[in-house]
């Protein structure tokens, strides 16, 4: 027993510490934090930037080709999932769905945020909406929801993705990001 109340208290000890260390380095620069080992812990903590003002919402468009000149159409990579009285208590699939989304508003914080001549391919929000983009295409699924409709008889042999932002109560919107056509690997 001494030893699970020791160890409790050095994980707080060391969540402290963090948190600690993260208020000192947001003194030091200006308000945004960066780094690449600064990514591994950006997955614990939502993107808190809507409350800084109603803008633009950032969403995940998909396309998938399967032969050099035929194309699907553009598929927005948003959850729509049905709500059940249970999902107040276990909701797994929502909430899956609900971080996909959240890193696709950290991948257009990153582009926003990308240094003159930096390349946002290297950063880890691009990979990361690259795969989600990639099991998109391939049939992912948030439980029995799928992902994107898949047209029948369509065998997807690359994908492409944009992140348009999504101006509120105005019509159309804006090309953020567009990747390069990129093949599917299994």
């Amino acid at each position: 027993m001494d030893t699970i109340i020791r160890a409790m208290e050095l994980t707080a000890l060391l969540i402290l510490a963090y948190f600690a260390w993260l208020a000192v380095a947001l003194r030091k620069r200006k308000r945004t934090v960066q780094g690449p080992w600064l990514f591994l812990l950006r997955a614990f903590f939502p993107n808190w930037q809507f409350f800084h003002g109603l803008g633009p919402a950032p969403r995940l468009w998909v396309r998938s080709q399967d032969r050099p000149d035929r194309w699907s159409s553009w598929h927005p990579v948003y959850p729509h999932l049905p709500r059940r009285t249970w999902h107040l208590l276990h909701n797994p699939s929502v909430n899956l769905a609900l971080s996909h989304q959240n890193l696709v508003e950290h991948l257009a914080t990153d582009v926003h945020d990308l240094a003159e001549n930096a390349d946002i391919r290297d950063c880890v929000s691009y990979q990361l909406v690259t795969r989600l983009a990639r099991d998109a295409v391939q049939g992912g699924c948030w439980d029995d929801t799928p992902m994107v409709h898949r047209p029948d008889g369509f065998a997807p042999q690359a994908f492409q993705f944009e992140i348009r932002l999504l101006r509120l109560g105005q019509a159309g919107d804006e090309q953020l990001l567009l990747s390069p056509v990129m093949p599917l690997r299994p």
